[in-house]
């Protein structure tokens, strides 16, 4: 949708020096849980482990929780509630998000894998992922929690998008989580229909 697709091949040493995000062995459930998201595959030879992941999918979920924070801030009973120091903050996160995913993209070049080990790729990646839990913590929660107290047409459109925004973080996260994925309630299957989601709040409050 956003974007050509591309592969990141992560490579995890068992007993080597490598290895995945402080995580140890992978077992059989957890590389069927990796192998189970979409776009995502794993494959083992000897002590390694190969997970390829989809990169045109970080680069959508990104994107895609990008736009969700770009337009929630703007609206008027969001920014209400989260004040002007945690309205500065959500504007600081969204600039680094933005970056984050142009050096992924950078990173990937037009390879059609990189390796997670490459400095340049596990810095952007991990900072996309820091920068998506911050926009959880200062604009997802705000909704949700607001949204309680609330009810209008703009409202339940928020709420909506922010559970859609949920599940990418979610998804996110589950790509380099070699323990399987924990998602909030929600399918793995569906990452296209929360981009949809956002997408349909952002044009409406464009």
């Amino acid at each position: 949708m956003f974007g050509d697709k591309k592969h990141v091949r992560i490579e995890v040493e068992n007993k080597g020096r490598r290895s995945f995000l402080g995580y140890g062995l992978m077992t059989a459930a957890a590389l069927a849980s990796v192998a189970a998201l979409p776009g995502c595959s794993a494959s083992k030879s000897g002590t390694t482990t190969t997970i390829t992941l989809n990169v045109a999918e970080v680069v959508d979920y990104g994107t895609a929780i990008l736009s969700f924070a770009s337009t929630a801030i703007n609206v008027s009973f969001v920014a209400s509630a989260m004040g002007t120091a945690n309205l500065a903050l959500a504007n600081t996160v969204i600039a680094s998000l933005k970056s984050a995913l142009a050096a992924f993209q950078s990173a990937a070049g037009s390879s059609t894998s990189v390796t997670y080990d490459s400095a340049s790729v596990k810095a952007a990646f991990d900072s996309i992922l820091s920068d998506v839990e911050k926009v959880d913590t200062l604009i997802i929660a705000v909704i949700t929690g607001t949204a309680a107290n609330l009810s209008s047409s703009v409202v339940s459109e928020a709420k909506t998008a922010a559970g859609a925004a949920e599940t990418l973080i979610d998804l996110l996260k589950a790509m380099i989580d070699m323990s399987g994925p924990r998602l909030r309630g929600v399918s793995p299957l569906n990452g296209d229909a929360a981009i949809g989601e956002i997408a349909v709040f952002a044009a409406s409050q464009g």
